[in-house]
């Protein structure tokens, strides 16, 4: 208990996780483009990682050949003990018919309604980079068979090729954050802070083991594929951890249950009832505890969620190591240009998270 409220009472201090200056770390994140099997490439979110990685002191290094980045802690050398994940990767769509400026999914999309118009931005790999090809406007219309779905170059053009990808510069209001790639953008920040929190405050504990944070890619799926696959060749180059592996992602609404934004961080046990990862009992009853002990000491940090959590990596990644935690934030209206979090939920996951890996080590 003393040793958790030390942690605690060192994130709250620590300058780094204060809500602006979280708040200015995600837009940088937001910022950059994050396509399906390229967020490694150069003029990625890979750099926005890697630059915010070295801004806290951590070192990020591409994991093997798998297109997956990785922030290692502890003992290089040791057994890994504790893989700690989150998707790199947003919605993105591929060019169909250049001649219509039509467009098909490489994801999941959640339309509101039987038309949306946002704004879009168009990718392609120009000398040695990912850069921005084309600026417009992206438009869904309802169909028998789905979506058709098309895209307005303002400026620039669009060729077959091109990865699009729905943008919206994120705002600020009331606490609450409003744009497009909180999913899983939030997941990213969220994983470093974690790292940045267990090097800083916990690095004594972290002797003889080994913690691998991974920032995964091609993660976004349809909704009848398979979700993870960047995270299937993950869990091919390394061996499964001893304790197991904790998942980080956007976690639905579900009014129902009370799981709104405003609550703290998300901590589940289920993804996707039960089509997806199912925590080990032990690891549970551990939440559980540390859940009530934390709230006592830092008032609405996390909320249990018994009920749905969209399936992610966690599906494939529970096929090669245990679950030993689903935990992120609230995050609504995903895959769209009006996703919304609240900004104090991400600053207590920042508490959260770290508390939760390190009780497991302790255990």
């Amino acid at each position: 208990m003393t040793e958790i409220a030390d942690l605690l009472a060192s994130i709250s201090a620590e300058p780094a996780c204060q809500p602006q200056a979280v708040y200015a770390r995600l837009t940088h994140l937001l910022r950059a483009p994050a396509p399906a099997n390229s967020c490694a490439l150069a003029g990625t979110i890979g750099d926005a990682i890697r630059a915010s990685a070295q801004e806290l002191g951590l070192r990020c290094a591409p994991i093997g050949a798998t297109g997956n980045l990785g922030i290692t802690l502890g003992a290089a050398d040791a057994p890994l003990d504790v893989l700690i994940s989150a998707h790199m990767d947003r919605p993105c769509f591929r060019v169909l018919a250049v001649e219509e400026a039509t467009l098909y999914p490489l994801c999941a999309i959640r339309v509101p309604g039987a038309s949306y118009s946002c704004a879009g931005s168009a990718l392609r790999y120009v000398d040695g980079r990912v850069r921005i090809s084309a600026r417009g406007v992206m438009r869904f219309e309802k169909r028998d068979s789905g979506y058709r779905i098309s895209f307005r170059a303002d400026e620039g053009e669009l060729r077959r090729g091109d990865t699009v990808m729905m943008h919206a510069a994120p705002q600020l209001s009331r606490g609450q954050i409003l744009g497009s790639g909180l999913d899983n953008a939030i997941g990213v920040l969220l994983a470093l802070l974690t790292a940045y929190a267990l090097q800083n405050f916990a690095s004594e504990r972290l002797a003889g083991r080994r913690l691998v944070f991974a920032f995964t890619d091609q993660e976004e799926g349809p909704p009848s594929g398979l979700f993870g696959q960047g995270a299937a060749r993950l869990a091919q180059a390394l061996p499964p951890p001893r304790l197991g592996f904790f998942n980080i992602d956007g976690h639905n609404a579900d009014a129902a249950a009370g799981h709104q934004p405003g609550v703290g961080a998300s901590h589940a046990f289920v993804s996707g009832y039960g089509r997806g990862s199912v925590v080990p009992l032990e690891f549970q009853a551990l939440a559980e505890a540390l859940a009530r002990q934390v709230n006592q000491l830092r008032a609405n940090t996390v909320r249990l969620n018994y009920s749905y959590v969209s399936r992610s990596d966690d599906m494939l990644l529970s096929a090669w190591a245990r679950c030993a935690g689903l935990s992120g934030v609230i995050v609504t209206n995903a895959h769209t240009t009006e996703e919304s979090a609240a900004l104090g939920d991400i600053v207590a996951a920042a508490h959260w998270l770290p508390a939760f890996v390190l009780s497991s080590l302790l255990r």
